[in-house]
């Protein structure tokens, strides 16, 4: 037990480098009002070479965030090419000409960069799925870890990007020219809104959890979408194709987490017995009987 609360609090603090420590009080948070009986029946019955899987696959969450980070600090050289490009389309005009398309019924007052909500924006575009993923490896919750490989900014990025490079729409502050001081990597990619489809698509998948954790996931990414209306950032529009683009991430992640987890399980099943599975209960139909479990 000692071994693995190392390593929750190695990686905890991992995220945190990422998203800021604050997020690791989230954390906190989170375990005691959330974790019911069957959570920790859960962790008391998953095996050591369980933790370890559990452990590469969280890895690979946090890396994939970290190297999308990188991304998209860089589309401004991408959008410089992409300028180029005949097909290209500068949506602009066309946004502001959509009545209400602008938000302005959640302008609840004037802005600045201190704003508390400007801290849920910013920190909330990574912090909803790395802190799930967190909360996920901690109750050895390895179905919802496995599905948040598909509800990542680095899948997000592959499916957006034509969208950002190619289909030009500006921050709603900078096309109605108010400066309030928001500092962003790049005004060009709005549409469709990644803030709103990792939100959502993180609700969707809360609530295959318990009341409560759904409950307190639900708010959070609410008021995650609602941040990017109320600070100028996204048009009405764009929130709808992060809905939009949010559902889609989750039916992947239904689609494809099965197979994937019975990949993992059996891999930890031939670790444990050291020994390759007999040939009476091949890979194949070992997988076959997991994916079944998991679709129940």
């Amino acid at each position: 037990m000692v071994q693995r609360f190392l390593f929750i609090v190695c990686i905890a603090l991992l995220v945190s480098y990422e998203i800021g420590f604050n997020s690791l009080f989230i954390i906190l948070l989170l375990l005691p009002l959330t974790v019911q009986d069957k959570d920790i029946d859960r962790i008391r019955g998953t095996s050591r070479q369980e933790w370890f899987t559990n452990t590469f696959v969280l890895l690979v969450i946090v890396i994939m965030g970290i190297i999308s980070t990188f991304l998209f600090q860089a589309n401004d050289a991408l959008h410089a090419w992409a300028q180029k490009q005949p097909f290209y389309i500068d949506a602009n005009a066309f946004m502001a000409s959509i009545p209400y398309n602008d938000g302005s019924i959640f302008w609840l007052r004037d802005l600045s960069s201190s704003d508390p909500l400007y801290d849920v924006y910013v920190i909330g575009f990574i912090a909803v799925y790395l802190l799930y993923a967190v909360y996920a490896y901690v109750t050895a919750n390895r179905e919802t870890l496995v599905r948040l490989l598909f509800i990542n900014w680095l899948v997000h990025a592959v499916i957006a990007l034509p969208f950002y490079l190619f289909f030009n729409v500006h921050e709603v502050w900078s096309t109605i020219g108010y400066d309030w001081g928001h500092i962003p990597y790049t005004v060009k990619n709005c549409f469709p809104s990644l803030h709103t489809s990792v939100a959502f698509s993180c609700m969707l998948l809360a609530l295959r959890e318990n009341k409560q954790f759904a409950a307190f996931w639900g708010l959070y990414s609410a008021l995650i979408i609602f941040t990017t209306l109320y600070l100028r950032i996204h048009w009405v529009l764009d929130v709808a194709g992060g809905l939009v683009l949010g559902w889609i991430l989750y039916w992947i992640a239904n689609a494809f987490a099965p197979m994937i987890l019975a990949r993992l399980a059996v891999r930890d099943a031939v670790r444990v017995s050291g020994r390759v599975l007999p040939h009476s209960l091949p890979v194949t139909a070992a997988k076959r009987e997991v994916i079944q479990r998991l679709n129940r």
